[in-house]
């Protein structure tokens, strides 16, 4: 007697469909890469998906889910003319910083600052009080930030939804004073202007601030070494000394950062090292600087380097620019990964940018 076996006839798996739940779907879409392209290609998916990431308060859990930004690209230290009215073609406005996912501008020739969103194309002008800038002062640098910077809680949202401050630094024409002054995009108005006086004469301001909580720090430039402080709360002006064993040679080799807890910083290109410099406030309730890391650069980028120049630093994602041997880096402070971009013989100074890309998205009518 033989006996059959029953073959079992596989049924192939139902197709793969996408929940229905607006809420389940909203939560997949929060976990798309926060790259430029990302929300913009999902909106054009379908009407339904582009309700979901077009809506504000998806936005906003997006962003507070990728609270730090990526690195978008770079801008040169002079941008050309993109925002002028009139005047002739010598008008140029000189970038001094990227924050916040803005791009703070400056033109010296009309004395106006501009406030800038480079993926909405959105900006702003501001005229500087004429005090600001004439035969006794000038304006070398300058910074802007998010209003609730200060805020760790706080998710920057788009030009329009997050109040702004924008601050200018200044050197007196004696070269011993450094001065400083707020703009609020909320109140519309600058503050009072303060200053302080260095303990050596002091020419410019160039490389951009660094923003420590709710303090500014700048590296003033002359015959001597300094770190002027701003704090934004008050606002006031003060000098901090200079590490006594921080040496470096031109002002391409050295930075203020941000340490990896958040506080001042100082990263100093020495000879084949990488020197982190960090102000630690000791029990006895003084500061003090004290060098906590030296790392070796060949072990950092692979290879032996000769000329190495920082050509810019962005706080808000603890990212570094180098140029190393006619090669372009980013350097990732907090890991210490390097990558290579290009090659260019150009040593021009940088500023990184880095935005969580959401912009461009209009809600459209009806759904799938």
């Amino acid at each position: 007697m033989t006996h059959r076996r029953r073959r079992t006839c596989l049924r192939p798996a139902p197709p793969v469909t996408l929940p229905d739940d607006d809420d389940i779907l909203s939560e997949i879409l929060l976990r798309l890469p926060p790259l430029p392209s990302s929300l913009p290609r999902a909106s054009l998916v379908c009407k339904r998906w582009c309700r979901l990431v077009a809506a504000p308060h998806f936005r906003r859990s997006f962003r507070a889910r990728h609270r730090k930004p990526p690195l978008i690209g770079f801008f040169d230290d002079f941008v050309g003319i993109f925002f002028r009215s009139g005047g002739s073609d010598a008008d140029k406005w000189r970038i001094y910083g990227c924050r916040h996912g803005r791009v703070l501008l400056y033109n010296r020739t009309q004395k106006e600052i501009l406030l800038w969103d480079p993926p909405t194309g959105d900006h702003c002008r501001v005229a500087v009080p004429p005090e600001y800038e004439n035969e006794e002062k000038m304006i070398w640098n300058g910074a802007v930030l998010c209003a609730a910077a200060g805020d760790r809680s706080h998710v920057h949202g788009g030009f329009n939804s997050c109040p702004l401050k924008v601050a200018v630094v200044g050197v007196t024409s004696n070269h011993t004073q450094v001065f400083a002054s707020i703009y609020s995009t909320e109140t519309g108005n600058w503050s009072d202007l303060v200053s302080v006086t260095l303990p050596f004469e002091v020419h410019t301001v160039t490389h951009p601030g660094t923003l420590v909580g709710n303090i500014l720090y700048w590296m003033p430039l002359g015959l001597g070494y300094g770190i002027v402080e701003f704090d934004l709360a008050r606002p006031s002006l003060s000098v901090i000394e200079w590490p006594s064993g921080a040496k470096f040679k031109g002002n391409g080799c050295c930075r203020i950062v941000l340490t990896d807890d958040g506080g001042l910083g100082l990263a100093i290109l020495s000879r084949q090292k990488l020197k982190m410099w960090v102000r630690k406030v000791c029990s006895e309730g003084v500061a003090k600087w004290v060098l906590e890391k030296s790392h070796k650069l060949q072990k950092i980028l692979g290879q032996r380097s000769w000329t190495r120049v920082i050509l810019g630093y962005a706080d808000d994602i603890n990212v570094m620019l180098l140029w190393i041997d006619g090669r372009i880096w980013v350097l990732r402070l907090d890991s210490l990964q390097c990558t290579k971009l290009w090659e260019t013989s150009v040593i021009c100074r940088n500023h990184p940018y880095a935005t969580i890309y959401d912009s461009g998205i209009q809600s459209l009518p009806g759904d799938c």
